[in-house]
Formats: C-alpha cells, sequence, structure tokens
C-alpha cells in the first residue's frame, strides 16, 4: 500500500462550514474537536467528536472529521462506518470519497504482517517485495485476511473512481489515476497470495483458525 499518508494530508473539512448548528453544545464539542485535531490530539477529537454525533447525527461535517480522526488513530473499520454516513448526509461531497478509500486501503492493509525491523522475515511473493518507506512489506496470516484485504482494495478503487467523478481539483486527477493503478497491481498480488495462502490452510487446516 502506497501513499496513504500523502493522500490523507489533504484532507479536513470545517466543522462551520454546514449551513447552520443550532445546538450550542455541539458547536461548542466541535470547535474544540477541531482545536484537537489541529493538534494532533486525536484522542481527545474523537471523545467529543462521538459526543456531538451522540447529540445530532445529522451534521455531515462532524461524521467527516470524526472519520478524519479514526484514520490517524488507524481505527479505519470506524473511519469506513463514519463516512459511509457521511456520504449519505451529502453525497455531492467528493472529498467523503476520497477519504473513503483512504479508510478501506487502511482496513485492507491492517491485515498484513509487516516487515518492518525483523531482516529475517522473508516473503516469496511479489507484493512483499515492494517497500515504500511507509508501510513496509508484508504477507497475510492465512487466506482469509488476504481475501478480507482483496474485498477492501476493491472498495477503495471504486471509492476513488467516485471521487475522480466528482471532483474538480484538476491537481488531484492525475495522482489519485496512477494511485488507482497502484492498488489494481496490489490486488491482483494479493488474489495470488490468497490462493497460496488457501493451499496452505488446506494443507493445514488448523493454522487459520
Amino acid at each position: 500500500m502506497k501513499k496513504l499518508v500523502i493522500f490523507l494530508a489533504v484532507l479536513f473539512v470545517s466543522v462551520m462550514s454546514s449551513a447552520c448548528i443550532n445546538n450550542f453544545a455541539i458547536q461548542e464539542l466541535n470547535i474544540k474537536a477541531k482545536e484537537y485535531l489541529d493538534k494532533g490530539d486525536y484522542d481527545e477529537a474523537i471523545k467529543r467528536l462521538e459526543s456531538s454525533v451522540d447529540l445530532d447525527g445529522s451534521i455531515f461535517e462532524t461524521r467527516y472529521n470524526l472519520a478524519v480522526a479514526y484514520i490517524n488513530k488507524e481505527e479505519y473499520a470506524k473511519a469506513a462506518n463514519q463516512l459511509s454516513e457521511a456520504a449519505a448526509l451529502n453525497p455531492s461531497n467528493p472529498d467523503v470519497y476520497y477519504t473513503l478509500g483512504v479508510a478501506y486501503e487502511g482496513e485492507a492493509d491492517s491485515k498484513l504482517i509487516k516487515k518492518v525491523q525483523d531482516d529475517s522475515f522473508e516473503s516469496t511473493t511479489e507484493n512483499s517485495e515492494k517497500e515504500d518507506g511507509t508501510f513496509g512489506s508484508g504477507i497475510f496470516l492465512n487466506a482469509k485476511d488476504a481475501e478480507f484485504a482483496v474485498i477492501k482494495l476493491d472498495e477503495a478503487i471504486k471509492a476513488y473512481q467516485k471521487y475522480l467523478e466528482m471532483t474538480k481539483k484538476t491537481d488531484d486527477i492525475e495522482k489519485v489515476q496512477e494511485h488507482i493503478k497502484e492498488l489494481e497491481e496490489d490486488k491482483a498480488a494479493y488474489i495470488k497470495e490468497a490462493e497460496a495462502a488457501l493451499e496452505t490452510d488446506d494443507l493445514n487446516p488448523m493454522q487459520g483458525d
């Protein structure tokens, strides 16, 4: 998986851009959460944004910023859930699909066994030999994890394609198109790895439990 952090850096929607936030408590929570997000204190931001959602789950910016905070905490499934809700609230916002792609990528990457500092860890797959300086390389523990990663990469690709259909940010188009190609390559490699892992699982049925 490449460029996840680089892509995420361009994402943020101000909580104050919505038409009106009538509830003072929600407004106060969102303003404070933005301050924590700006400082990189994602735990405190999440606490306030979750409280804001509990009070009123219909504010797009609250759910979007909560998803951004979750992504920075590497809680990708939670981020994807919030972004799905955000997309339902504001389906015409292209950034929500871009960020959804980031969340799905993170979910796929979370299933990898990382090669970060262990020089003795080796993989025979083409994908595991990739080095991008951010996530390291890795393999999957079993076929189930590899298949899950394939599904999530496919969802990420569709989310990025939706973003491209909607965005007016011409500077983003080329790099997102290139990133989609990279994800397609990763997905193809993961499919091969899933097949190889499935064969291993069949030979060692207790290993995948």
